[in-house]
């Protein structure tokens, strides 16, 4: 139970505190991209600057100044004198073919340029300008007006590709999923420490009531036992004194009950600590289901309840399982199954083979299940009948028969049956372990 528990708020803090992380780290990465961006094209404008300062120089040939730019930044450079010749073109490897980036380049700055070329006296440049290009690919660019110290005037374009999102994040990813795995590490040897240390005093506390429950129920057997032989002894004492007969009789019954009880909490602290034993033998269904059907049909007809067995026709293969597990859940079953059914009505056991599982299952037509009470049908002391007018159930039989079925690694559930009822079934899985 503490196991579940522990292992619930373990992913629950884990995948909290990770889902915070990983948002910072989202903010952190988007704050990157954006600064790189930023930074690449300040440093975009400071190599123009550069280029334009040197371009001013007429005893500078123009190639020897803007080749090393390209070659280096990745920069294409066209430069134009005021007729419009070309003085230098770079080359180009950007995905767009260059006269059309040109095209784009030149509406963007007419429609965003103050520069005016025939009143220009000295070098006048302007802002980056971002355009895109048709492969979904964007690019800076930069112009400016050149006037180089014997008053020639060039006109200066420079064109840079913008690194895309996408690059900088695969750029970028390998330092942030690092980030991602130390903090996953971090937060998973932090949160076992927290919560072994949070749950420490709740362990303690059901360690204690887990050895007092088997204790307890040690220690009740004992004097039960004698209190049961001498009230047998009794009886055979007070057979002609009807008053003291029925006494006993109340005596006995209730010593049954309470010796039931014990047997119940003794199998549920056993499993609770592991140390129940599965004792797996080929188990053959054909007698099991017959073994059960005969078992109570002495009972069934006592409260006048028609048991059919709906197996007769068919044969199951043996399997390798405890057929003594198998049959208290079955019996549990069925004892749920007679409690809620009325004097006429009747119950049925029904066994089927499919490709991987062998499923059996006792359908009565009682009461059924409410639904109010369908989610915690097999929770620990859990009574449907909140009267407690059978004073004979303690709420443990179904949590048994759970506890039973994922020892044998089976499956066990209800459906409603149809025109009223209940149906419990068992799965088996044809492959037992």
């Amino acid at each position: 139970m503490l196991d579940n528990l522990y292992k619930k708020l373990y992913i629950i803090f884990i995948s909290s505190i990770m889902l915070v992380i990983t948002a910072l780290i989202g903010i952190l990465c988007i704050n990157s991209i954006d600064n790189k961006q930023r930074s690449d094209s300040i440093f975009f404008q400071r190599l123009s600057m550069l280029m334009i300062y040197e371009l001013e120089n007429p005893e500078k040939n123009p190639q020897t100044i803007i080749k090393p730019y390209e070659n280096q930044y990745s920069i294409f450079a066209l430069l134009t004198d005021t007729q419009g010749n070309i003085v230098y073109q770079g080359n180009s490897l950007f995905p767009t073919d260059i006269n059309l980036l040109l095209e784009k380049f030149a509406e963007k700055s007419t429609s965003e340029s103050t520069i005016d070329l025939i009143q220009t006296s000295s070098t006048t440049q302007n802002g980056i300008l971002t355009f895109s290009g048709v492969y979904h690919d964007k690019y800076w660019g930069i112009s400016a007006i050149i006037v180089d110290k014997n008053r020639t005037i060039f006109h200066l374009c420079l064109l840079h590709q913008k690194k895309t999102t996408l690059e900088l994040i695969k750029k970028q990813s390998p330092l942030y999923i690092l980030l991602w795995l130390v903090s996953l590490l971090c937060v998973t040897a932090i949160s076992h420490f927290l919560l072994k240390y949070a749950l420490k005093p709740t362990e303690k506390v059901l360690k204690s009531q887990k050895d007092f429950i088997t204790s307890a129920s040690h220690e009740l057997k004992a004097p039960l036992a004698v209190i049961l032989a001498n009230n047998d002894k009794i009886n055979g004492l007070s057979r002609e004194l009807p008053d003291i007969q029925k006494a006993t009789n109340v005596i006995d019954t209730e010593l049954l009950h309470m010796t039931k009880l014990i047997k119940d909490m003794l199998f549920l602290a056993s499993s609770d600590a592991g140390t129940r034993t599965i004792y797996k033998t080929m188990v053959n269904f054909d007698t099991l289901l017959i073994t059960l059907y005969e078992a109570f049909e002495p009972l069934c007809n006592q409260k006048g309840i028609m048991l059919d067995a709906d197996f007769m026709d068919s044969h199951f293969p043996e399997l390798y399982t405890d057929r003594e597990c198998i049959f208290q859940v079955l019996s549990i079953f069925m004892d749920n199954a007679i409690i809620h059914s009325k004097t006429e009505a009747s119950i049925k056991i029904k066994a089927a083979l499919s490709r991987n599982n062998l499923t059996i299952s006792i359908i009565d037509h009682g009461l059924g299940v409410s639904e109010k009470d369908k989610p915690h049908i097999f929770d620990r002391f859990y009574c449907a009948d909140k009267s407690h007018t059978d004073k004979s159930h303690f709420g443990l039989g179904l949590s048994i028969a759970k506890e039973l079925a994922q020892s044998l690694s089976a499956e066990i559930g209800f459906t409603d049956t149809k025109n009223g009822g209940a149906t419990f079934f068992l799965v088996l899985p044809l492959k037992q372990h």
